[in-house]
């Protein structure tokens, strides 16, 4: 599996998937949870860099942190 950057032009998400076509469906998807009212139109989906990768680990450890 790759992790795969999957964009709007104003959210992303990081998703597992096997290919482009599966990480449109499960990017589309977890935009949706993030709960915004905003049109999901993907204009970006390309393999995540290590940076990205790293920093969204980052960012759900401090998440998870803040709720205790």
């Amino acid at each position: 599996m790759t992790t795969f950057y999957v964009a709007t032009l104003a959210q992303y998400v990081l998703v597992e998937a096997e290919d482009e076509t599966q990480a449109r469906q499960l990017g589309t998807e977890g935009i949706a949870k993030l709960g915004r009212n905003l049109p999901i139109i993907i204009r970006t989906i390309r393999p995540a860099t290590s940076d990205e990768i790293e920093f969204d680990r980052w960012h759900q450890e401090a998440l998870a942190c803040e709720r205790g």
